[in-house]
């Protein structure tokens, strides 16, 4: 059985040139389908264009091929067209007004059948023609034809029909129209041959080529092809027209009436034309400038574009070539020479010298080049003012002419640039101001400052994508019958263009004014769930994390609210929703709009609680902004600038259709590091409009376990501010402490470390010795690392503007070597139990190295390249909540990743001590190993036994911090000892060892059993020694010493 097809035949009301001297919609005659004004009037001549806002009227049939799919899907179709609201908005100036479907083609058991739907009939020469499957009705009418119609006709409405003509009539002959379209097709990046061979396949082809019943092509001619280089040549039998070839400049020679190749890409067409239709020049007359004005450049990348390009024009139309617009652009460049008056002499050889550089510079560089003149010269040093008018603005053959400046005139007349190779903006001179153009799916202009330390300041970026500038010019003109169009497009735009809309804040302003036109529009326009849901997803584009740095740069403005304005849309349209009840959630905003109930748990980070007596209302509505504090600023009515709180709850909005005076709010607290709760609403009126928080008729209830409570007596959007717990005269007092602390440990560690290297060779003389010292250095080199990157991370914290993916790269390297200081530690804890322990066990020295490197680094590399790869796709690696560049505690919990590992090598490491200790008490030291090895085991005890728990108690205090932020004492405590870490290690792992002392003082070292056995007793028991041990008379089964007679510490 063959597929069914349906055909759909749709009744559209084209509403276009509302303003007729605006739009040359009826430029070309050749439209086949019936148009009328519905007014009734004739259609206005090209003279009458200053008639406006005429509607005209179309009915077009549409046919659909659906293969494939069940009867059941196309009644379904059926019925949801039946059901669809009018006028459907397509644009700014047209709507569909009705549509009807009229014909259903088909397949069953007993053939091909094409039926009419209700009111619609086949006409009687139809019927006749293609042979009826039903009666004949009145003479001239069928509602069945047993073939597809020959003529490509579909039912018509009953009353449209007639009845049948006579039999001898004959069909009007068709009419026949021409259209003459010009293509073009964008080729980056490929080579001349594959133009060569479409060059050839469009030579090859048979005309004509069929495209549908009614349309056909009749010929195909290659015209122009453009290259890399920026040239276009025409084909055989075309050519440039005499305007284009003066404009461009002409690569070939320009003949009486045309040229073969021009030097660019003409942005707007047209393009080669027939020869024949070329006319000879006509005489130069003055057109006016479209004025540009421009300070400056910038430094980008080309592309290489190969492209046939694309014009369209109707054969009726003349073929008149469009001269390119002129852009005049006023430069100026800077020369450190003392001004003279006489320098704007024209006739003098300084200024002729300027001016003729200007002219043969720009001319070689710029493609659309016209011409360029030296203006003036003025003081400060000497200000070179000049013009330069073109067809092209190319912000990369300015810059290329800029730097011809530089070089060429630079050493004669000291011109030099200051700001040297910005990302954006390329090289500048002091004070000068230079603008960068936006991406060409953009509008609008980038602008800086060269300053006078060789950067760039004042930035400002007014790049606007198009798509979102082309949705904003629909909706100064949108009514609310073409709402729910535009809301759909203007919801899929934002999501599609979602990363590239938050990044930046100028098309965040115009989709926020996109709104603004929407809420107006509201006001007239009941707002139903769907209106609701694309506009509330539009919204939640704006409030993603993404969009923060971009409402910091717009809320850095106090000339206006952008912010405000948003808030603003979305109370205004919660004002119009209709009768109905529903919910909607999307990934950042949730609307409920529900009957009255006293208590209301929006997502349980949000109860309301409204009295009985007070539900004097039929409904409430209520939307729960998830990150409404990405947009936001944390201003209150006590301090336009205020920098101390933050939001640190959920934005609620409330609305209601009557009054309440009594409600209460709690609220879970986002950032429990913060305190002093302020409960507040969103005061549009504050600041001159500008709008903040304010605490006028809400008070703070109570607060614990996490969570505020809050008492207001009146309805709108609420939260919570925030602030530190710590007062900020305090918290410089903990910064300085800290600071100066982690000075003083970086500074001993650098001399433990340089002692060490003083010492090496006269303490490392034997594998125990060796790897001590190889563990206390590692263990210095570990936290002397941590310690530089924490003071980066310090610093990335402090900066107004915090970079995340630096401070996740201090994160990380904090997180890996402060790891690495505890593996190292317990690298010396095993080396103890291993050599007190493990007797008669010797492991070779490369094995013991090999075995420490692994542990002392490998495990904490693997730990914090977990940490970073399960916690940065989702954004919790670091502590974003109180721009500290430390793991993630709050959501993620990543902080464990440190606090686990480094608090199990504490509690172990103090159980090998407790080994040690035991076996050392009972046997001696010097009956478990050889006796120079006895003091490097004594030292590396008592290592363990200061160091374990120091450095335990010290990231011990660190967790308490994060627990409990609010203790000042244990800030003051935990800044304390995370300072003096690095001069314990220097006192308790360097300096305590006699053999350093000695090496140092540069005592020499005997080398008889007795003197060994004198130093081993003395470090023993001397003032010294950690451990005092008592000697047992047995016998040593150790084995000899392997090592030098020199001893080993």
């Amino acid at each position: 059985m063959a597929s069914p097809k349906t055909v759909w035949y749709l009744s559209v009301l084209l509403v276009f040139c509302s303003r007729l001297e605006k739009q040359d919609c009826l430029e070309t005659p050749n439209v086949t389908s019936e148009e009328s004004p519905t007014d009734g009037s004739q259609v206005p001549s090209r003279e009458k264009r200053e008639v406006t806002a005429t509607i005209y009227e179309k009915v077009g049939e549409v046919e659909f091929d659906v293969y494939n799919i069940s009867l059941e899907i196309i009644h379904y179709l059926k019925l949801h067209v039946k059901s669809v609201t009018y006028p459907i908005l397509i644009s700014s100036v047209l709507n569909v007004t009705d549509i009807n479907i009229t014909t259903e083609c088909s397949s069953d058991p007993s053939g091909f059948r094409c039926r009419c739907e209700d009111q619609y009939s086949w006409s009687c020469d139809q019927c006749s023609s293609n042979v009826s499957c039903d009666e004949i009705v009145d003479g001239k009418t069928c509602g069945c034809l047993n073939d597809y119609p020959s003529d490509g006709k579909f039912c018509q409405p009953i009353t449209n029909l007639t009845a049948c003509s006579s039999p001898t009539t004959t069909a009007e002959p068709s009419t026949t129209y021409g259209e003459i379209i010009e293509i073009e097709l964008d080729m980056t990046d490929i080579s001349a041959t594959l133009i060569d061979v479409l060059r050839a396949s469009v030579n090859g082809l048979t005309y004509p080529v069929l495209i549908s019943k009614v349309l056909s092509v009749t010929e195909v001619n290659f015209t122009t092809a453009c290259y890399p280089n920026s040239t276009c040549r025409c084909e055989d039998q075309y050519g440039w027209s005499c305007d284009q070839c003066l404009s461009y400049g002409s690569c070939d020679n320009i003949t009486d009436d045309s040229c073969g190749c021009i030097k660019a890409i003409p942005p707007y067409g047209p393009f080669c034309q027939p020869i024949t239709n070329l006319t000879a020049c006509p005489i130069p007359s003055p057109t006016p400038a479209k004025k540009y004005t421009e300070s400056s450049t910038t430094t980008t990348t080309p592309s290489s574009t190969t492209s046939i390009p694309t014009t369209k024009q109707s054969i009726a139309s003349s073929a008149t070539p469009t001269t390119p617009s002129e852009n005049t652009l006023n430069l100026q460049f800077t020369m450190d020479i003392t001004f003279e008056s006489i320098f704007n002499d024209v006739n003098s050889a300084m200024f002729k010298d300027i001016n003729q550089t200007i002219v043969d510079i720009y001319k070689r560089n710029m493609r659309g080049f016209i011409s360029a003149k030296l203006n003036r010269l003025k003081s400060g040093s000497v200000i070179a003012d000049f013009t330069v008018i073109t067809t092209i603005v190319d912000n990369v053959e300015i810059a290329k002419a800029k730097a011809d400046i530089v070089s060429t005139l630079g050493e004669k007349y000291n011109i030099k640039f200051i700001c040297l190779n910005d990302a954006i903006f390329g090289n500048g001179q002091v004070n000068e101001k230079v603008v960068v153009y936006c991406k060409p799916d953009e509008m609008g202009q980038k602008t800086a400052i060269c300053r006078g330390n060789g950067s760039f300041s004042n930035r400002v970026d007014n790049c606007v994508l198009k798509e979102i500038d082309k949705l904003f010019s629909i909706s100064q003109a949108l009514v609310g019958t073409g709402l729910p169009v535009f809301l759909e497009r203007l919801r899929n735009s934002t999501f599609d263009l979602l990363g590239r809309i938050v990044a930046s804040p100028a098309t965040i302003s115009t989709v926020v004014n996109i709104l603004k036109n929407v809420a107006n529009v509201s006001r007239s326009t009941p707002i139903n769930k769907p209106l609701m849901t694309n506009f509330l997803e539009t919204a939640g584009v704006l409030t993603s994390n993404g969009s923060k740095a971009s409402w910091d740069v717009l809320n850095s403005n106090l000339s206006k609210s952008e912010s405000s304005a948003f808030l603003g849309t979305v109370e205004t349209l919660s004002n119009f929703l209709t009768d109905d009840f529903f919910d909607i959630e999307t990934p950042s905003i949730f609307l409920n709009k529900t009957t009255v109930n006293n208590l209301l748990n929006l997502n349980s980070s949000v109860l309301i609680d409204i009295p009985a007596s007070e539900a004097s209302f039929n409904s409430i509505t209520i939307i729960t902004f998830d990150s409404l504090d990405n947009v936001l600023p944390a201003r209150n009515s006590s301090s336009l600038n205020n920098s101390v709180n933050t939001i640190n709850g959920k934005v609620v909005l409330v609305k209601v259709n009557g009054t309440i005076k009594n409600v209460t709010f709690s609220f879970d607290v986002l950032n429990k590091a913060l305190a002093n709760p302020q409960c507040v609403f969103w005061n549009f009126n504050l600041f001159d409009g500008l709008g903040g928080w304010d605490d006028k008729g809400c008070e703070l209830q109570s607060e614990k376990n996490g969570t505020v409570t809050c008492h207001c007596n009146h309805l709108t959007s609420f939260s919570i501010l925030m602030s530190p717990s710590i007062p900020a005269v305090l918290r410089v007092a903990l910064e300085f402490i800290t600071y100066i602390g982690v000075g003083i440990s970086m500074g001993c560690l650098v001399v433990c470390l340089i002692i060490e290297m003083l010492v090496w060779n006269a303490v490392t003389g034997n594998n125990t010795s060796y790897m001590r010292h190889v563990s206390i250095v590692n263990i210095a080199v570990s936290l002397l690392i941590a310690d530089i990157w924490f003071i980066i991370g310090a610093a990335i914290s402090d900066n107004e503007k915090k970079d995340l993916p630096a401070c996740s790269t201090a994160t990380f390297f904090i997180h890996f070597f402060y790891l690495a200081l505890f593996f190292w530690m317990f690298v010396s804890g095993l080396l103890l139990l291993y050599r007190t322990v493990m007797v008669f066990s010797h492991m070779s020295k490369p094995a013991m190295l090999a075995f420490s490197f692994s542990l002392g680094y490998g495990a904490p590399l693997i730990i914090a390249v977990i940490t970073i790869a399960v916690t940065a796709p989702g954004k919790q690696y670091i502590r974003d909540n109180d721009g500290v560049c430390w793991l993630n505690w709050t959501e993620s919990k990543a902080l464990l990743a440190f606090v686990i590992p480094a608090l199990t090598i504490v509690v172990i490491n103090l159980l090998i001590l407790i080994v040690v200790l035991f076996k050392m008490l009972r046997r001696g030291v010097g009956d478990v190993t050889q006796p120079d090895e006895r003091n490097a085991l004594v030292v590396i005890a008592r290592c363990l036994a200061i160091l374990t728990p120091f450095f335990g108690t010290t990231w011990g205090l660190g967790v308490g911090t994060m627990t409990t932020p609010n203790n000042l004492g244990i800030h003051i405590v935990f800044a304390i000892f995370n300072s003096l870490q690095g001069l314990f290690i220097l006192v308790f792992g360097t300096l305590l060892d006699k053999k350093i002392r000695e090496a140092l003082t540069g005592r020499s070292q005997v080398s008889s059993n007795r003197t060994r056995s004198t130093s081993a007793a003395t470090s023993s028991s001397g003032g010294l020694g950690f451990f005092r041990i008592r000697r047992r008379n047995v016998f040593n089964v150790s084995a000899a010493p392997t090592s030098s007679t020199t001893g080993g510490s």
